[in-house]
């Protein structure tokens, strides 16, 4: 009895045993699937969290290209911006002349804005001769322009400062030329620097006639720009022509105000001296600038010569380049042949 006890034990324990063990090696083998699958999964995670990155990376460097890219057209717009900027107020002050000249007027309302002068001296010539003055040249694309037209035009230049150091250089390519000197008006909103002050004393005004003369050693005419108020003032006038005498100067009106002191004064100290007779491009549109001519070309054709200021707008450069029609009538000469021809 006994033997068979121990017999259904035996077989109860092997049978429990290999239950036990059936189950391990079952319980074994979905760990090891779940491991497998948990290592395959974190293998494929590590992959796509790779491919993520490399996809972020590139999206940050295509963004990165775009910030660039948008910082460099916000730079140029500035630059743009900047350059419109200067440009417009170049072109608020290229007519400055223009503008002092309307400020004078206002207490003269019977006198016109276009108005020539018949002080100026009478010269004899087989041919009328035609000044055309350019004040206000600064830049080298104005020279480059002003090169361009098949006449003799006498180009005035701003003394150099800091808006505009080149134009001494610029001068020494032209055989005549002017120096177009800065004076007090009597309201203007750009002065440049250095301008003459009516109440300069004589010192002061002699050490900048001087200081130009240095740097345009070759200059033998000025002119002002602006000027309203200076040139109406008889003792800054009277400072202003002693010192051109000494530097053996002459002065050429620009005729800002109809109060101008210049021919009173010229009569006393005896420099070289004219009066502009015509403005050319108070508007800047080709018909109105070449009736401008017009009238200035009837002027010398009556008086021998006339003497037209403009400035280095485009289109006014451009139309004088194109007036040749007009222009055939009259000898175009500079303001140091037209003073060899009034001495005569």
């Amino acid at each position: 009895m006994k033997k068979k006890t121990t017999r259904k034990k035996s077989k109860k324990t092997k049978k429990t045993s290999f239950s036990f063990y059936k189950y391990l090696i079952f319980g074994l083998l979905i760990t090891v699937i779940a491991l497998g699958a948990f290592i395959t999964g974190y293998i494929l995670n590590e992959k796509k969290s790779q491919k993520e990155i490399k996809n972020y990376q590139k999206t940050l460097i295509t963004l990165q290209n775009k910030i660039d890219k948008l910082s460099y057209e916000i730079k140029s717009y500035k630059k743009q911006k900047t350059k419109k900027i200067n440009f417009n107020q170049k072109q608020n002050t290229q007519n400055s002349e223009i503008i002092d000249y309307l400020q004078a007027l206002k207490n003269h309302k019977n006198k016109p804005l276009i108005q020539h002068t018949e002080k100026n001296k009478k010269i004899k010539t087989n041919k009328p001769k035609l000044v055309i003055i350019i004040d206000d040249v600064a830049f080298k694309n104005e020279v480059k322009m002003i090169k361009s037209i098949p006449y003799h035009i006498t180009p005035s230049f701003f003394p150099g400062t800091k808006n505009h150091p080149n134009t001494p250089l610029y001068a020494k390519k032209f055989k005549d030329y002017m120096v177009h000197v800065p004076m007090e008006a009597i309201n203007f909103a750009h002065p440049e620097p250095k301008t003459l002050l009516a109440n300069d004393n004589y010192n002061t005004i002699k050490s900048r006639i001087d200081e130009i003369k240095k740097e345009f050693p070759r200059v033998h005419f000025i002119n002002n720009h602006t000027g309203s108020k200076f040139t109406s003032d008889l003792e800054a006038m009277n400072y202003l022509f002693i010192a051109l005498k000494k530097d053996n100067l002459g002065f050429v009106d620009s005729k800002t105000t109809p109060d101008s002191k210049g021919y009173t004064v010229e009569k006393i100290h005896n420099i070289p001296f004219f009066q502009r007779d015509i403005f050319l491009d108070n508007r800047q549109n080709p018909p109105y600038i070449r009736n401008q001519l017009k009238k200035a070309i009837k002027i010398a054709k009556k008086r021998g010569y006339a003497i037209a200021i403009g400035h280095p707008h485009k289109t006014t450069l451009q139309t004088i380049k194109n007036s040749k029609d007009l222009l055939n009538q009259v000898d175009v000469i500079t303001i140091d042949e037209l003073a060899k021809y009034a001495k005569n």
